[in-house]
């Protein structure tokens, strides 16, 4: 019978366990100074080691090269616990053994010594299944376990283990494996089943496990079981039913130069080709926050989950945008999360959506238009003559002049020259604003501007309330 990767490469040390240093140095440490907690919870998300650090700590305190740091694995007791068939460790299943009765019986073998071993080790997995009446027959073994014994819970949900049950027991918190450690756990293991696969396959299915190893280890399972031997991107690709990276560049590339017939035709094929559109837009909000953290943040290489080779063109793409900017790209997206959700047609919501941030770019500070108030006509900074000046469309902002095309800006091209990051005017409160045109006597003309019949992106988004 086949051994899945999950058990094959399951870890059998503390130094295997990856991604819980903090675990593992504080059972270490226990086991040195003889000063192991009787009663453990581990806790934290599935795949992640708990069991495994269950099972690693009663091989090292019953190797009989010990009690020692690491257990040996040769000797009959650690292989017995490996291979589970120790009378002395006892693994059960919370969800399925949790009556009062199943805690009971538990109870009674706890009180007789072990039959081989130097201690018994109890590992209830999914503790938090347990009823409230088990609990109650549990409390008082916890508290005051037999010397020859120690009590192991593994939790995915922490929270529902009773208080008294927490008060009585040294916690440790198992974290989510960071997405770099799994693609290097997962090269090695390519390396020994004499796997060829891309370092964009493995980073692929590392981001896909979202912190569980033993998620990524079932998806590089049934990678090679697709492929014969030879992993390919495709592949990958194909089983997660992910969405490439390089379909999002190009859509936002598209949105910050306005170019709405290449906006209509890539969502068009999108679902020509039965991409799960809801999927899309929530896949789309994590790309709009990678890119704020990006653009906001120095030294953003651990806080982001953008493939590391499209970041130059990532950057890129956003150079000309400032950060306010993309809070307000993402604004506009997180607003329409429960329209999407439950429409019936979300390729029209997207459409809408995409359009409707395309026109963003023609957006300029507030500041800019009292510029061009304060100057007089003719002079550097004034509006031509003929020009037309779009009323408010955002909050703190004003639309360009409709004779001037939005990718004129250099939003989104790359140039960055008309409104770079540096020389763009610091924004003004909305009463700062008054009290100078105010103070300056020209609150009608502005007055005048806003009484303007032109199309407004103020306007365009009333339509979410109509």
């Amino acid at each position: 019978m086949y051994l899945a990767l999950a058990r094959k490469y399951r870890p059998q040390t503390f130094e295997e366990l990856v991604g819980q240093p903090h675990v593992t140095r504080t059972l270490q440490n226990a086991i040195t100074m003889n000063k192991l907690y009787p009663s453990l919870i581990f806790s934290g998300m599935k795949g992640i080691g708990k069991t495994s650090a269950a099972r690693i700590l009663a091989k090292a305190l019953n190797c009989q090269k010990g009690p020692a740091i690491e257990p040996c694995n040769e000797c009959e007791i650690c292989r017995e616990i490996t291979e589970d068939r120790s009378s002395d460790y006892i693994e059960i299943d919370g969800a399925s053994n949790n009556g009062v009765e199943e805690v009971r019986t538990l109870r009674e073998t706890v009180r007789y010594k072990p039959l081989k071993n130097r201690y018994r080790v109890v590992v209830i997995d999914e503790v938090h299944m347990l009823s409230t009446s088990a609990w109650n027959a549990l409390l008082k073994t916890v508290e005051e376990p037999p010397e020859h014994t120690y009590f192991i819970m593994a939790t995915t949900d922490f929270h529902k283990i009773p208080a008294t049950i927490v008060s009585r027991c040294q916690h440790f918190e198992f974290k989510r494996i960071p997405h770099e450690v799994i693609k290097n756990v997962l090269q090695e293991i390519s390396v020994k089943e004499k796997i060829k696969i891309s370092d964009y396959a493995l980073y692929l299915i590392a981001k896909s496990a979202e912190g569980s190893l033993r998620d990524a280890k079932k998806i590089l399972d049934q990678a090679i079981a697709l492929s014969s031997g030879e992993v390919k991107d495709q592949d990958v690709v194909d089983i997660l039913g992910i969405i490439e990276e390089e379909i999002f560049i190009r859509l936002t590339r598209n949105v910050f130069t306005a170019e709405r017939k290449d906006i209509i035709e890539q969502i068009n094929q999108l679902a020509e080709k039965g991409v799960d559109l809801r999927f899309f837009f929530g896949e789309y909000l994590k790309f709009l926050r990678n890119l704020i953290i990006l653009k906001s943040v120095e030294n953003p290489e651990n806080l982001h989950t953008l493939n590391p080779e499209n970041i130059p063109e990532i950057r890129e793409v956003i150079r000309g945008v400032r950060d306010i900017e993309l809070l307000r790209y993402f604004n506009a997206a997180k607003d329409l999360e429960i329209t999407i959700k439950h429409t019936e047609n979300p390729r029209i919501i997207l459409e809408y959506l995409f359009l409707k941030m395309s026109h963003f770019p023609s957006l300029v500070p507030i500041e800019e238009v009292i510029k061009d108030l304060k100057s007089p006509a003719g002079s550097p900074g004034a509006p031509a003559a003929g020009s037309r000046t779009e009323e408010i469309g955002d909050t703190g902002t004003f639309n360009r002049p409709l004779d001037k095309p939005a990718r004129e800006s250099g939003i989104g091209d790359g140039t960055g020259s008309a409104r770079s990051e540096k020389d763009s005017p610091k924004m003004k409160s909305e009463a700062e604003v008054i009290e100078e045109l105010k103070d300056d006597g020209k609150i009608e003309d502005l007055v005048k501007k806003l009484k303007c019949k032109i199309i407004s992106i103020e306007n365009i988004e009333g339509g979410d309330h109509g």
